[in-house]
């Protein structure tokens, strides 16, 4: 592959091949699954998506422009050292601490820049907000200890930290910096030792709540998604494996209050679930909306799934709204030709 210095070329090369939201998706498919082996997961993901006649370039990769957290070196499949699995008590309830909206505004925009926790939909990370609690350290506190089992994470509000592997100073962690998130994926010993250098808060999530929320949400998720899916004419001939990998590619967006969704006269490759919040459609030349109020469990613009036609309205969010995205080339590859679909939806009919 060519190299490509151009800043602007590498945001054009990520965004025609999509590499952000695959990845995402990947790494939230090993979350909740709650797997012991993620990298597994991730990998059985990406082979879904690759090309057989660009083997030759997988060996290129493009890093993220932000400082590495240590890692420990690896110690081969046969010897890697793993903790015992994490087991969730019956009856669990993740706690739920109280925030001001000046913290809540900082932890979600520390949360959308880390690579573990971005890749969670807008709403696992809302109710994993709810479970940050604020811990205080004192000066020569060992926060984690290299070697132990992983049972938190922190991010870093106030104060500096060391970070030491194998007692050798590899950073210094300030606000904003989180550490610890690979026990909330893997069952993996601490790969370093972090000690307070001074007073330091920070906000901890710990890995209990971590699965609780996100296991009982997938579920609910997932329970969810089917029975829309099932309410679906086109959808109605799929066996219920082929649904459930369509769930499992859904993305997840958030539409603020008076933000337009889709637009009369653009060009439609997707349709949408809402899963929370409120929408209106409306007309050009129209002083009336053309449909009632579409609310949780509604979908529109599946009908761009099917044809070429340009959108026949405007879908506007009422208030603060949520919706699962399914686009046509998604739909294809986890399911085939749409076509062939639609004619063997129609026979059914027949």
């Amino acid at each position: 592959m060519t190299s490509m210095t151009d800043q602007a070329a590498v945001k054009d090369y990520i965004a025609k091949y999509q590499l952000e939201d695959e990845l995402s998706a990947a790494v939230n498919m090993a979350i909740k699954a709650n797997s012991d082996n993620p990298f597994k997961v991730i990998a059985d993901y990406l082979k879904t998506l690759a090309d057989d006649e660009d083997d030759e370039e997988d060996d290129d990769m493009m890093e993220e422009e932000e400082p590495p957290m240590p890692a420990m070196k690896s110690r081969g499949r046969n010897q890697q050292v793993m903790a015992a699995a994490v087991e969730i008590p019956d009856g669990f309830v993740p706690p739920v601490y109280e925030k001001n909206v000046e913290v809540m505004a900082w932890l979600t925009e520390v949360i959308k820049s880390n690579k573990l926790l971005k890749a969670l939909s807008p709403s696992d990370q809302q109710q994993l907000m709810g479970a940050f609690q604020e811990v205080k350290f004192g000066s020569g506190d060992q926060i984690i200890k290299q070697g132990d089992p992983g049972d938190k994470f922190y991010i870093l509000d106030q104060g500096t930290c060391d970070i030491a592997v194998n007692g050798k100073t590899v950073m210094k962690a300030e606000k904003g910096i989180a550490f610890g998130e690979l026990a909330l994926l893997q069952n993996a010993p601490r790969a370093a030792t972090v000690t307070a250098e001074g007073a330091v808060t920070a906000w901890a999530l710990d890995i209990l709540s971590f699965k609780t929320i996100l296991m009982g949400k997938a579920k609910n998720d997932a329970d969810f998604q089917m029975k829309v899916l099932d309410e679906i004419d086109l959808l109605k001939g799929l066996d219920q494996s082929s649904k459930q990998g369509l769930c499992s590619s859904m993305k997840e967006k958030v539409y603020p209050a008076g933000r337009a969704i889709i637009c009369e006269g653009d060009e439609g490759n997707t349709f949408y679930i809402i899963t929370s919040g409120e929408v209106k459609c409306t007309k050009v030349g129209s002083q009336s909306e053309v449909s009632r109020r579409l609310k949780k469990g509604d979908f529109f613009g599946e009908l761009a799934l099917l044809s070429n036609d340009k959108r026949q309205a405007t879908v506007s969010a009422t208030e603060a709204t949520t919706v699962l995205v399914i686009d046509r080339s998604t739909f294809e590859r986890v399911l085939g030709s749409l076509q062939a679909l639609k004619d063997a939806s129609s026979q059914g009919r027949s």
